[in-house]
């Protein structure tokens, strides 16, 4: 596990000190309003579609930060519409479903480690929603979904001005797709194709691509890869951004009831990447070992933005979704 920094900090243009978890608590936003852009996605099409559409994202009052209009509503709003769109989503209703959520939170974290030369960022999303069928209004699921992203890169001494752009792309780009993802596989429990990110050209996607856009990215959206052996394979890479992508994909398969397959005691990985998807994961699972886990990480955690998810994971006795399938019960029984 990481240790303790100390020194100075640049969070957003602001200096700040770094030793404690209170002190990133302000969001991003000191250097002027921040810009949100969602994902491109391609279109898809199912042979028996499914379709789940997203009405427009009711902003709460929980949500920091200064943004250029639209806001993170309503561009989660559509990043949220288009991922649905691209994941052929069949196997429930034939006239669809719509959904009507409120953006309960939305939190952007930055912090730049002067002894190791990167920028790390996190992002938070929580939406309470109530689905419906589309055709005839009945109720079909109430429930809460949230998103817990990462993004890192170089940055020695917060001196790239470009880097924070790209990584809030990046991790708004994960962040939307993971929510919807959640929605259509876990809460309706529909079948769904992968989706597929479009880019511009090779750079933009060097520059922009996320942990979904990674190879793992397809295994991560189907919710379905804790246990694929090219994903513990993925785990013991080389890279940080292999072993973080591989990570990723097992915390997207881990939720509430789901089968746990790395042991009663979890070994955290040096990278601060890495190890933020291993306690998404326990976090997911939200099992009381894993919590037991998540608790124990927390006595020793020197990064402040994973000290702070720590704390939020635990505070909230964890952040999965049980998967359900409420479309096989009558109406009544819902």
């Amino acid at each position: 596990m990481g240790r303790a920094r100390t020194g100075r900090s640049r969070r957003s243009g602001c200096v700040v000190a770094a030793a404690s978890i209170a002190s990133i608590a302000a969001t991003l936003g000191c250097s002027g309003p921040l810009t949100l852009s969602g994902p491109s996605i391609a279109p898809a099409a199912a042979r028996s579609p499914s379709p789940v559409d997203v009405d427009p994202i009711a902003a709460g009052a929980a949500i920091t930060g200064d943004f250029t209009p639209p806001g993170p509503a309503a561009v989660l709003t559509a990043a949220m519409n288009a991922e649905l769109r691209g994941r052929a989503l069949h196997g429930g209703d034939a006239g669809g479903y719509t959904a009507r959520c409120t953006l309960d939170r939305f939190a952007v974290r930055s912090h730049a480690s002067v002894t190791e030369s990167r920028e790390l960022l996190t992002f938070y999303a929580d939406l309470s929603c109530d689905v419906s069928r589309s055709a005839d209004h009945a109720p079909v699921w109430r429930g809460e979904l949230r998103a817990r992203v990462f993004s890192v890169e170089p940055n020695v001494l917060g001196s790239d001005v470009s880097a924070r752009p790209r990584m809030l792309d990046r991790a708004l780009s994960d962040a939307a797709r993971e929510i919807a993802s959640d929605l259509a596989v876990r809460a309706l429990g529909l079948l769904a194709e992968p989706s597929a990110r479009v880019f511009t050209d090779g750079a933009q996607q060097r520059a922009r691509a996320g942990l979904d856009d990674s190879p793992f990215g397809p295994a991560a959206l189907q919710e379905t890869a804790a246990a694929s052996e090219a994903v513990r394979h993925g785990m013991g890479d080389a890279s940080p951004g292999v072993r973080a992508a591989a990570w990723n994909a097992a915390a997207m398969a881990a939720g509430p009831g789901d089968d746990w397959m790395f042991g009663a005691a979890l070994a955290l990985d040096d990278d601060v990447g890495v190890r933020f998807e291993q306690y998404k994961a326990l976090a997911r699972i939200g099992s009381p070992r894993a919590l037991a886990q998540l608790r124990s990480a927390a006595r020793g955690e020197g990064e402040p933005l994973l000290a702070e998810l720590l704390a939020d994971a635990i505070g909230s006795g964890g952040t999965g979704l049980a998967r359900s399938h409420p479309l096989a019960a009558p109406p009544s029984e819902k």
